[in-house]
C-alpha cells in the first residue's frame, strides 16, 4: 500500500511539473510574439505623445512604442530608420529614432522613459513597414518603463487622443488650404507622401507647427 501511495505521489508531482513547464513555454512564446508586432491593433488602446509617437502597454515588463500615421505621411516613403539599440536608456520627450527620406530627416521622440529591451529588426531591411503599418508591424521598440504611471499621465488616450489627432489633421489642412488638391486624397485623407509636396521652407514650417517638441536641427533639411 505504501509503495502504491509513493508511486501515485510521484506521478502527481511529475504531471504537475510537465504542466508547469508547458505553461512556461506558452508564456515565453507569447512574450516573443509581442516583440513581433503589438498585441493589440486597436488605435484606441494606445497612448499618444504630442510629438506623434505612441505607446502600447503590453504587460508589466514591456511597453511597445512607435510612430503615428501622421509622421509617416509627413516624411513620405522612408528610405532608412535610425533605430535605438537594445540596452539604451531613453527619456520621455527626447529622441528615440529618426526617419530618413532623401535629404530630409524626421526625429521621433520617446513617448515614455525606460530601457530599450527589443527593437523591430524588420525595419532595418524593410523601413517601409512604418509607412504601411505604423500602428502594427511598423512598431519601433519595446521598452522596460522606469516611470510608467507618471509618463502615461503626460500622454493622450481614447477620445481625447482622437480629438487631438482630428485637430492636427484640421490644422494641417487649414495651413495648406490653397493646395488642398495636393495634400488630400479623395475621401478627405491626407496623401501618403506629403514631404514630396513641399519646399524646404514649407517643410521647416511643418516641423515648427507640428513637431515643436523635437530637438532643433535634428530633423530639418538645411541647404
Amino acid at each position: 500500500m505504501t509503495i502504491i501511495l509513493v508511486i501515485l505521489t510521484m506521478a502527481i508531482i511529475f504531471s504537475f511539473e510537465i504542466f508547469r513547464r508547458s505553461r512556461r513555454k506558452e508564456v515565453n512564446k507569447n512574450a516573443e510574439l509581442v516583440t513581433e508586432h503589438p498585441a493589440s491593433f486597436d488605435v484606441f488602446d494606445r497612448y499618444f505623445h504630442p510629438g506623434h509617437t505612441w505607446a502600447l502597454v503590453s504587460g508589466p515588463r514591456g511597453v511597445i512604442v512607435g510612430s503615428d500615421d501622421f509622421s509617416s505621411r509627413i516624411i513620405g516613403k522612408i528610405a532608412t530608420i535610425d533605430l535605438p539599440v537594445v540596452g539604451q536608456l531613453i527619456q520621455q520627450g527626447e529622441p528615440l529614432a529618426c526617419l530618413h527620406h532623401g535629404m530630409r530627416r524626421l526625429a521621433q521622440i520617446a513617448p515614455i522613459s525606460g530601457k530599450v529591451i527589443a527593437i523591430n529588426k524588420k525595419l532595418k531591411d524593410h523601413p517601409e513597414l512604418l509607412n504601411e503599418s505604423p500602428f502594427e508591424h511598423g512598431w519601433i521598440a519595446k521598452v522596460l518603463p522606469s516611470s510608467l504611471d507618471t509618463d502615461l499621465r503626460n500622454l493622450l488616450k481614447g477620445f481625447v487622443a482622437d480629438g487631438w489627432r482630428d485637430g492636427v489633421r484640421t490644422k494641417f489642412i487649414q495651413l495648406f488650404s490653397s493646395r488642398i488638391g495636393v495634400v488630400m486624397q479623395d475621401g478627405g485623407q491626407l496623401v501618403s507622401d506629403l514631404g514630396e509636396c513641399f519646399s524646404d521652407e514649407e517643410w521647416n514650417l511643418i516641423i515648427q507647427k507640428f513637431f515643436p517638441l523635437v530637438l532643433p536641427n535634428k530633423n530639418q533639411h538645411t541647404q
